[in-house]
């Protein structure tokens, strides 16, 4: 297999993943996906040793059947393993071919993905990759909170799950980006919006790739398939809200819920260089606050344990690797993949 570079990209959902790597694949030297392919989530260590043939066997069949069957995208069994088998393959391998096999067009000399809530598998990418590169994506939590809050599945506010995410997101970046300092770039998407052009020319001086203009012109964007992407799908607002991503929080956010994000992830924020809102937080508003992220088993655990230690989690507020969990319009064949797919 051809020993081509590798990027490992991350941050916590809604936090402009999808359109970060729509970005990077106009350069024709780098093809990454973005939720796509989940690694870690789904393949690394699942299988035992992958030494063994049935088990590497089993971990391709998942692999091209959660493709085809949500993603529509047709992947060669046969071939695969054809090609597994002419080489010694380990962790590193797989994670290659996974990355690569998606895409048509084979010409780049860099491939990997984008995968939410997975900052501390950066440590496991690393020791798989020892030159490998990764990228850290950093929205404000207010931001994340209001947007989340509106596209999950998950019941009553369970949505607060995000504050704790983003408390161990920075805590783990900023850790790692002082022992693995060139190998890890920090993005934050508020830069990447505002100032597109000199954040995007310092991630491809990062990766040691050429940057060009049509990196930040929506009009060359695309898909896996290769057809124009359609934005509208990753939008979790519409009307004069749509495009509005950097500091809508100011208009939408619920008074106890910007009181919980800046009382939990004060340090975060300090850290990450955002400004705490103006906004007085009475004794209604903080018992309001306090109800809510108490409301629920996961809130209440995620708390209490912030309370002892100061530390978030990466938890999620339902199990991502169970299909019940999907939306339908994710999948391009919900029925098949419900009733066959193996958690």
């Amino acid at each position: 297999m051809k020993k081509i570079d590798t990027v490992f990209i991350t941050s916590s959902y809604r936090s402009g993943g999808a359109l970060f790597t729509k970005m990077l694949n106009v350069n024709d030297k780098i093809k990454v996906s973005s939720g796509t392919i989940n690694f870690f989530r789904y393949y690394f260590k699942k299988y035992d040793s992958i030494k063994k043939e049935v088990n590497f066997q089993s971990l391709i069949n998942q692999f091209c059947f959660r493709s085809k069957h949500r993603f529509g995208i047709n992947l060669d069994y046969d071939e695969i393993i054809t090609h597994i088998k002419k080489d010694i393959f380990n962790y590193s391998d797989i994670y290659r071919l996974m990355c690569s096999k998606i895409f048509k067009n084979k010409k780049f000399t860099i491939t990997g993905e984008h995968a939410g809530n997975e900052w501390r598998n950066i440590a496991n990418y690393l020791k798989i990759f020892p030159k490998g590169k990764v990228i850290i994506l950093l929205r404000d939590p207010r931001d994340i909170l209001c947007s989340f809050k509106r596209t999950t599945i998950a019941k009553k506010n369970d949505y607060l799950i995000s504050i704790f995410n983003y408390v161990d997101l920075i805590n783990y970046a900023y850790i790692l980006k002082k022992n693995y300092n060139k190998k890890i770039h920090i993005v934050k998407f508020n830069e990447l919006k505002k100032d597109s052009s000199t954040t995007i020319k310092k991630v491809c001086k990062f990766l040691k790739i050429k940057y060009s203009n049509k990196m930040i012109n929506e009009k060359y964007f695309k898909g896996i398939d290769g057809k124009k992407w359609d934005q509208s799908k990753v939008f979790s607002f519409s009307g004069k809200l749509k495009k509005q991503n950097v500091d809508r929080w100011k208009s939408i956010i619920e008074i106890e819920d910007l009181f919980l994000c800046e009382f939990i992830a004060k340090k975060q924020m300090k850290i990450m260089g955002l400004a705490r809102s103006s906004k007085i937080f009475n004794k209604k508003i903080i018992n309001k606050g306090f109800k809510k992220i108490t409301s629920s088993k996961l809130l209440t655990e995620s708390f209490l344990k912030w309370i002892n230690n100061q530390e978030g989690n990466d938890k999620f507020p339902l199990d991502p690797t169970n299909p019940k969990n999907y939306d339908n319009s994710d999948f391009k064949n919900p029925t098949m993949f419900k009733s066959n797919i193996k958690n």
